[in-house]
């Protein structure tokens, strides 16, 4: 596929393959991406491509006359959209991917979004940009994008995620996060487990340890209810392979932050978040069940907020996490909004096709809204 836009710009796509020959500018763009996205840069997106990729993606990249990459993103055709079977192209997202922004060159926005649309133009009824920060620079270009060269546009998927921003204090922001009774039972709990034995929270500093920390973790998981569900990622050997692959190539970039909370030396919770161009994204968490009446995963998310001030240059930390997700929702006060962007193509069939889509969506998510609003009043009624 090629697509040419205003600007001198180039865009083409490009099977996975290549991606050893882009490694530099591709390391270059992750560096001045308007909006930072791990799960796209060359740390953890090449593993992921390799662990999940199959035939399908292929790497969009937008250049330059002179090759500088402006921007880039994994690409997927998918089937079936609000009950018809049609297909569309969207950005892709693995089982382990949370945030979908494509990279883009800060300065280039608009050339960059208009060439991923030219090259989406005839691969599928539309082009669905999936898990953007709706408040982000390419949530609004996007839109901007798409109504200045004929496209119409739909947002779905709504949702807030919690989110911990940069300049907090952790004691004074869990005094105003949790109610006094909440933080004196975290404190008798850990003065229980430190009763019990010593506990530590400690970081990864050696590169040699890596290994050891990674077996760790998965066999953490593994123990638990994702074990037994066959969701842990030690239940797929891809999966495996992708984390222990991700989180060296991470650590290699400066991306990687991993953390645990140890019991007489044992591990009893493990984190792995990643930190690029000042934006912080929590990957995965495991702990203990053996620990659960103490609470580990929360001990260790608030050992993690203590260690995050020291971190310089940090905007923010995306939990990553469901929209109902109970223990960090209590934690942190802040929401991210995370939503989709579907933009059509230029021509009035596609754009009759496509406004029939939206509104499909718009009904069923109304429908299902009121759907659970009824089963919340009933739920409310059983308890009185």
């Amino acid at each position: 596929m090629e697509a040419t836009a205003a600007g001198a710009v180039v865009a083409r796509a490009s099977f996975a393959a290549d991606i050893a020959a882009l490694l530099p500018l591709w390391t270059d763009l992750a560096a001045n991406a308007v909006e930072p996205n791990p799960f796209y840069g060359p740390a953890l997106l090449p593993p992921a491509l390799d662990a999940f990729g199959g035939e399908w993606p292929r790497l969009a990249i937008v250049q330059d006359r002179h090759g500088r990459l402006l921007a880039l993103s994994p690409l997927a055709r998918l089937h079936g959209y609000s009950r018809l079977p049609v297909s569309y192209l969207a950005t892709w997202m693995h089982p382990h991917c949370f945030f979908a922004a494509p990279l883009i060159r800060r300065g280039y926005e608009k050339a960059a979004l208009a060439a991923l649309f030219d090259l989406a133009e005839k691969d599928g009824a539309f082009f669905r940009l999936r898990h953007l920060d709706a408040s982000g620079p390419i949530f609004a270009a996007a839109r901007a994008v798409a109504a200045e060269n004929g496209r119409l546009t739909g947002e779905s998927g709504r949702y807030e995620r919690a989110l911990l921003g940069a300049g907090y204090e952790t004691e004074a922001y869990l005094q105003s996060a949790l109610r006094g009774k909440k933080r004196k039972e975290l404190r008798r709990l850990r003065t229980r487990l430190e009763e019990e034995g010593a506990v530590a929270f400690e970081t990864l500093r050696d590169r040699t340890a890596l290994p050891g920390w990674t077996a760790d973790f998965l066999a953490l998981e593994s123990a638990g209810w994702k074990g037994r569900e066959g969701t842990a990622l030690a239940s797929d050997p891809a999966a495996s392979q992708f984390f222990a692959d991700a989180l060296l190539r991470a650590c290699d970039g400066g991306a990687l932050r991993f953390h645990r909370l140890t019991h007489d030396g044992r591990p009893i919770a493990m984190i792995v978040n990643f930190i690029d161009g000042g934006a912080g994204f929590s990957f995965k968490i495991a702990y203990d069940e053996a620990y659960a009446r103490y609470s580990p995963g929360v001990m260790l998310e608030i050992e993690l907020m203590k260690a995050l001030e020291a971190e310089r240059g940090l905007s923010f930390i995306d939990s990553c996490a469901s929209k109902d997700h109970p223990m960090i929702n209590s934690l942190w006060r802040e929401r991210r909004t995370i939503v989709a962007l579907n933009v059509s193509r230029r021509d009035a069939p596609s754009k009759l096709l496509f406004s029939i889509l939206t509104n499909l969506e718009k009904t069923g998510e109304a429908r299902r809204a009121r759907l659970r609003a009824a089963a919340n009043r009933e739920a409310g009624d059983g308890g009185l």
